[in-house]
Formats: C-alpha cells, structure tokens, sequence
C-alpha cells in the first residue's frame, strides 16, 4: 500500500471537516458561487482546496475514536464557518448591487429587470453593469487571493479541533461563539450602504441638481411639459455622469475592497 493512503481515523475526519468549510466557502462567495459554473467544477475546486490547505490545519483535540454524535456538532460548525465566510466575502458586491440600484431608481431605469447571475436575483440594467465592472476589477486587484488567504488563515483562528471536549454540550460553544460575530450586524449593514451611496454619488448629485432645475423651468415657463421632458433628460444625464465618473468609480471600488477585506479579518478574529 503507498504510504500516503496510510491515513488515521482522526486524520480522514480532520480532512472531510476541511473540505466541509471549503465546500461552504466556495458555494456561497462571489463570482464562483453563479449558476454558470457547473456544480462539479465546484466540487473539484473545493476539493483542491481542501487538499491544499489540510497539511497546515491544526488537529488539537480531534481524537476520532473519542468522538460519538459529536462528529455532527462538529460538521455543523464548519457548514456554518464556511457559510458566514462567505457571506462576509459577499459585502462588496452588495455595496455594488445597492449603488447600482440607486442609480436606477434616481435616473427612472429602474423598470428595466435582469437576472444577476453573481447574486442570484433581478437587477436592473445599471446595477447590472456596475456589478459586472465589480467583477472585473475584483479579479484585476486579486480580490479572490486576499479572501482565500482568509480562508486559510480561518483554520488557525477558528481551528476544527476543540480542545478537550468531551460532551456533546461543549460543541455548542463554537457554534454560539460563530453567531455571536454578527453582534455587530448593524455596522455591517451600516457600511455596505455608506458604500452603495459612496459609489452612486456622482449620479445622485446631478439628478438632484437636474431636478432643481427641472423645477425651476417648471414654474418660469408653464408651458413646458417637465414631466414628460425629464425622463429623456434623466437618463441621458444619468448615463453620461457615469461614463464621466468611471475613474472615480474605479478608484471607490479598489478602497472599497480594501475595506471589506478589512472587516472580514475583523469578523475572523472578533469573539
């Protein structure tokens, strides 16, 4: 037999609680998680991954003889690892979805609908562009580097293992722990709408400003119809301050990513 099938009881366990929080991660973060990629391309992915990162997991306290109905505590807590990792992971591109969406709304676009394929749901036309260029400058800056490193660095601040567990009762610590990161969910949701409106700002100031002086017309010479003149003011007003804004945009979005990467190592590390 080739020595590197001689695996242990405790090291195969260790390995399909890597590749649990792997699968996880990879089926809910940006960009891989989008119907386009086939299921068992994710799987393959996942598993590479998980054969990757499974030399430097540390195994303490994980003793698989020792283990009875534990074993699905312990599952559990790395579906749930994997998911929240992934969800923070997914930030960013809410902040795009939101900008987009405001933008749509402001500029009367709103009613056109598409299907997002990155965060699986409709979205207009202009948050769908914003989301694709997202995408794009994601990848560009190594956005999916830093969150894998995060992954990685995962299995050293919340390890597999608990130490000296004995009882089914002690599994639930690390799960309570995971669910107490949210206590700040309020500042989560905070800074992914300061970001959405950091993103349409440009846009959102001249339809203010267009408007003003929509009404101004309005009420100097009656006879023009406003409303009916708006709309074709509007989105041409809208789609040129955005053309006009793209490098400004450009620079929003790499802060942004910096930023969201930030939380998500604060959210690792938080007790």
């Amino acid at each position: 037999m080739l020595p590197l099938l001689k695996f242990s009881e405790t090291e195969i366990l260790a390995f399909a609680l890597v590749f649990l929080r792997v699968s996880a991660f990879t089926f809910v973060w940006p960009v891989f998680s989008i119907y386009n990629v086939p299921a068992h391309v994710k799987v393959l992915f996942s598993l590479i991954l998980a054969v990757l990162m499974f030399p430097v997991v540390s195994r303490i306290g994980l003793d698989a003889k020792a283990l009875g109905t534990e074993i699905v505590w312990l599952a559990a807590k790395e579906v749930l690892t994997g998911l929240c990792l992934g969800f923070m992971t997914r930030l960013f591109f809410f902040a795009v979805s939101a900008g987009g969406n405001l933008i749509a709304t402001s500029s009367g676009l709103a009613n056109g609908q598409l299907f997002n394929p990155a965060l699986d749901a409709p979205a207009t036309t202009i948050e769908q562009f914003y989301a694709i260029l997202a995408t794009l400058l994601f990848l560009a800056l190594d956005g999916h580097h830093i969150f894998l490193t995060g992954l990685a660095e995962s299995f050293q601040i919340m390890p597999v293992g608990i130490p000296h567990a004995t009882a089914g009762t002690e599994f639930a610590t690390p799960l309570e722990q995971m669910l107490g990161r949210f206590k700040d969910s309020g500042v989560i949701v905070q800074s992914v709408v300061e970001a959405g409106i950091k993103i349409s700002a440009p846009v959102l100031l001249a339809m203010f400003l267009l408007n003003v002086v929509m009404g101004i017309i309005s009420r100097a010479v009656p006879q023009v119809n406003v409303l009916m003149t708006s709309m074709s003011v509007n989105f041409m007003a809208a789609i040129m301050v955005m053309f006009l804004a793209i490098p400004a945009l450009v620079l929003q979005l790499d802060h942004e990513i910096i930023a969201f990467a930030e939380q998500f190592f604060r959210f690792m590390k938080s007790k």
